[in-house]
C-alpha cells in the first residue's frame, strides 16, 4: 500500500523496497548539522559558464531518468553537482533517483544535504517524509527503542513542511501519507482534517475515500463512514464492500447484506465477498435470509471444498434451517479435513445441542479440550462452554465445574462464564463456594433474576429455604420484572414441593397479567401437581385455545390425560402436535413414548423413550418409564439399569418403594439374560 503512495509522490517509476535502513534511521534521530560555509567564487565569467553547464547536465539527467536510464541520470546529476555544489535542487533531484533505485542511504544523505543548502526545498522535504513514512509503516526500529517514534515524527515533520509548497503537484501523495501516519498514531482529528482537504481537492480519489472511511471507522464514527461511502458508491461501485463492512460493524445486517450483494455483483468470483454476505444474512431472523446464505455458502464450498470457515458457516445455516442431518454432515467434513479443527468441533456441538444430544457433545469435545492449543484460547473457551453446558444438562456437576473453571481462567472477564460456573457449583453441591461467587456477581447485577435464583437454590441446598425465598421475594414484588419475577419465585416453591404456595402466587399473577399465556400455563401445571385435574385441564385448554401452537400446554395436557388413563388417542394427538413443534424435546418424547406404551405400541414407545432417556439422564420419571417399556419387552437386565438410574436421579414425583419392588421382581429374570 505504501509503495503506491510513494510512486505517486516520486513520479511514474515504482521505487524498489528501501535498502540499508538502519544507518539513516540512527541518523534521523540525531539533530541536523549546520550547512558548511560556501567556498569562494572562481570569478563571474567562469562561474556563469559552470552554472550553465550544470543546468545542461541537470536537464540531461532528468531526460535520462525519464527514459529509464537511472545510472546515466545519476552520472549526469553528479556532474551537475560538481559544477554547482550550492544547488539544492540538483541534490534533491539526485536523491529522487537514488530513492527509485532503492539506494535509501544515498537518497537520505542527499536530501538532507539539499535541505542544508535550502531549508525550503519542498521536494527534499517530500522525499524524506515519504522515505521515513515507509520505514515507520514497516515497523523498522533500527535496534533502538525510541527510534521508531523518532522516525514517525521525522516523517510527519517533513511531510507537513512539504505541504508548504501549495503549488506542488505532489500534494495528493503527501496528504494520503500524512493521513495514514496520523491514523497510525491515533491522531484522528488531524487525519480526518488532512483527508477531508485531500478529497476537497480531489473528490474522486479512491485511496482518499478508503482511508478517510477507515479513519472514521477506527475513531468510532461509524455514521460518518457510512455517509461518506454512500456518496462514494454513486461514483465508484467498488466501495460497496467497504460500505457493507461499515454497516456490519454497526450490526445493521439488512443494509450490510444489501451492500454485499451489490459488491458481489461487481465481483461475482470473489469468494470472500460471498462469505461476508452470507454471514450478514445469517444474522437476519428471516428464513429466506438463511436460505440465501446457505445457497451462497454451498456455491463457495463447491469452489473451495477444503476451506473450513465457509463450511462452518454452512453448518450454522443448516442448523437455522432445521436441516440437522445436513449440518452434521458438513461439520464432519470439516473434521475429516482437519481432525483437530475447533470450528468443526464447534459446528458439530451446535448440531448435538439442537438435538439435545448432550452425551455426544461430551464424547466429541472431551478429547479436543484435553489438548489445549496455544494461540487458540478463544476457540478453547467456546468449546469448554459447550462442554460445560452439556455436563450441566447431564447432571454431572463436578465435570461442569472443571470445564467452566478452565474457561474462566482463559477469559476471566466474561460474566456469563462466571454465572455458568456458579450454576455448576450449585449442581455439584458446593454451596459455600457457589454463594460466594454468586454474591460477588450480584454486586454488579443485583436485579439479575437468574443469579438470584441460583443464590436461592444454593441456600436451599444448605437447608435455608426461607432465606432463598427472601432473596427472590423483592424481585418478584418489583414492578420492573413483570410476571417473570413471580414465575421464578413460584418455580422455587415448586422445587420444594410447595405447590400450593406456587399456585397462589400464579393465581395472583394471572389477574395482573391476564394475557400472559406462560403464567396461565404454569398455573395449570401447579394445579395438576395439586391433583386438581379438572381445573388444570380447563386451564391448559384455555391456553391452547389462545395459542394452538403452545407446545408445553399441548404436551402437559396430553400427559395429564395419559396419567389419568383418559382419552388416550386424544392425548396422543396432542403430544404429537407438541413434538412436531419441538421434535428434540426430551420431555415431549417421554410423553409420546408413554402414550404409545399405554396403547401397547411397544416398539414406538421404546424408540421415543430411548431418545428421552439418553437426553434426560437425571429425570427419574423418564428413566422409570423407559424401564417399564424394556421390562414389557422382556429385556429385564436393561430395565433394571433404567430403574436404578431413576432412583439415583432427581427423585421428582416417583414412588421409590414401587421402583425398588420392580427391581427385586425383575432381578431373577435379569440374571438369566
Amino acid at each position: 500500500m505504501i509503495h503506491l503512495i510513494v510512486s505517486v509522490a516520486l513520479g511514474a517509476v515504482q521505487p524498489a523496497a528501501l535498502a540499508e535502513p538502519f544507518d539513516f534511521v540512527q541518523q534521523a534521530s540525531q539533530p541536523a548539522k549546520q550547512a558548511p560555509a560556501k567556498s569562494g567564487s572562481a570569478g563571474p565569467a567562469k562561474a556563469d559558464d559552470a552554472i550553465a553547464d550544470a543546468y545542461y547536465q541537470f536537464v540531461m539527467g532528468r531526460r535520462l531518468a525519464s527514459d529509464g536510464d537511472g545510472d546515466g541520470a545519476i552520472k549526469a546529476l553528479r556532474r551537475a553537482m560538481a559544477l554547482d555544489p550550492a544547488s539544492s535542487q540538483i541534490a534533491s533531484e539526485l536523491a529522487e533517483i537514488y530513492a527509485r533505485q532503492g539506494r535509501t542511504k544515498e537518497a537520505v544523505d542527499l536530501a538532507d544535504a539539499a535541505l542544508k543548502l535550502d531549508g525550503d526545498n519542498w521536494d527534499a522535504h517530500r522525499l524524506l517524509g515519504m522515505l521515513y513514512a515507509d520505514l515507520a509503516e514497516r515497523g523498522q526500529s533500527g535496534g533502538a527503542g525510541t527510534v521508531e517514534a523518532s522516525v514517525w515524527q521525522h516523517a510527519v515533520d517533513h511531510l507537513e513542511q512539504a505541504l508548504g509548497d501549495t503549488q506542488s503537484g505532489m500534494a495528493v501523495g503527501i496528504r494520503l501519507t500524512l493521513g495514514r501516519m496520523y491514523l497510525q498514531h491515533q491522531d484522528y482529528d488531524k487525519a480526518i482534517g488532512t483527508l477531508k482537504q485531500l478529497l476537497s481537492d480531489s473528490p474522486a480519489l479512491p485511496q482518499g475515500v478508503a482511508l478517510l472511511a477507515e479513519t472514521y471507522t477506527t475513531a468510532g464514527r461509524q455514521n460518518e463512514a457510512i455517509a461518506l461511502l454512500k456518496d462514494a458508491v454513486e461514483e465508484e461501485p467498488s466501495f460497496y464492500s467497504a460500505l457493507a463492512d461499515a454497516y456490519d460493524k454497526q450490526q445493521r445486517f439488512a443494509e450490510a447484506a444489501s451492500a454485499y450483494a451489490k459488491a458481489s455483483d461487481e465481483n461475482p468470483r470473489d469468494a470472500d465477498l460471498k462469505i461476508k454476505w452470507a454471514t450478514a444474512l445469517l444474522n437476519r431472523p428471516e428464513r429466506t435470509s438463511n436460505e440465501r446464505a446457505r445457497d451462497l455458502l454451498l456455491d463457495v464450498t463447491k469452489t473451495n471444498p477444503n476451506a473450513s470457515w465457509p463450511l462452518h458457516l454452512l453448518a450454522r445455516a443448516q442448523v437455522l434451517l432445521d436441516d440437522l442431518d445436513g449440518a452434521e454432515g458438513t461439520a464432519r467434513r470439516i473434521l475429516a479435513i482437519n481432525p483437530s479443527s475447533t470450528s468443526g468441533a464447534h459446528a458439530l456441538a451446535q448440531v448435538f445441542e439442537a438435538r439435545r444430544q448432550y452425551t455426544k457433545i461430551v464424547e466429541t469435545l472431551d478429547p479436543i479440550v484435553a489438548k489445549p492449543q496455544k494461540g487458540r484460547e478463544a476457540d478453547m473457551v467456546l468449546l469448554l462452554t459447550h462442554l460445560g453446558l452439556a455436563y450441566l444438562e447431564l447432571g454431572r456437576g463436578q465435570e461442569a465445574v472443571g470445564a467452566f473453571e478452565r474457561a474462566t481462567q482463559l477469559n476471566p472477564g466474561d460474566g456469563a462464564l462466571k454465572t455458568y460456573h456458579a450454576q455448576a457449583l450449585v449442581l455439584a453441591r458446593k454451596f459455600d463456594l457457589a454463594i460466594t461467587l454468586i454474591r460477588e456477581l450480584r454486586t454488579g447485577r443485583p436485579d439479575d433474576l437468574r443469579l438470584a435464583r441460583l443464590e436461592a437454590d444454593a441456600l436451599r441446598g444448605q437447608g435455608k429455604f426461607d432465606a432463598g425465598v427472601a432473596v427472590l421475594r423483592p424481585l418478584a414484588d418489583a414492578a420492573g420484572t413483570g410476571p417473570t419475577g413471580v414465575q421464578v419465585l413460584s418455580e422455587f416453591y415448586a422445587s420444594d414441593h410447595r405447590y400450593a404456595d406456587a399456585a397462589a402466587l400464579l393465581k395472583t399473577a394471572q389477574a395482573a397479567f391476564p394475557k400472559d399465556l406462560n403464567v396461565q400455563f404454569q398455573y395449570g401445571a401447579m394445579l395438576e401437581r395439586l391433583k386438581k385435574f379438572e381445573e388444570a385441564e380447563r386451564t391448559f385448554r384455555q391456553v391452547i385455545a389462545a395459542d394452538a401452537n403452545h407446545a408445553p400446554a399441548l404436551n402437559y395436557l396430553g400427559y395429564t390425560l395419559i396419567e389419568r388413563d383418559q382419552r388416550i388417542p386424544e392425548a396422543l394427538d396432542l403430544i404429537k402436535r407438541a413434538v412436531k413443534l419441538d421434535p428434540y424435546n426430551g420431555s415431549f418424547l417421554d410423553s409420546l413414548g408413554w402414550a404409545h406404551f399405554k396403547l401397547n405400541q411397544l416398539d414406538l414407545a421404546e424408540a421415543s423413550l430411548r431418545t428421552a432417556a439418553e437426553q434426560l439422564v437425571r429425570d427419574s420419571v423418564v428413566q422409570d418409564h423407559f424401564g417399564d417399556v424394556l421390562a414389557a419387552k422382556g429385556r429385564f437386565a436393561e430395565a433394571v439399569e433404567a430403574w436404578r438410574r431413576s432412583l439415583s436421579g432427581d427423585g421428582e414425583t416417583i414412588d421409590r418403594a414401587k421402583i425398588e419392588r420392580k427391581i427385586r421382581d425383575a432381578q431373577p429374570r435379569a440374571g438369566k439374560q
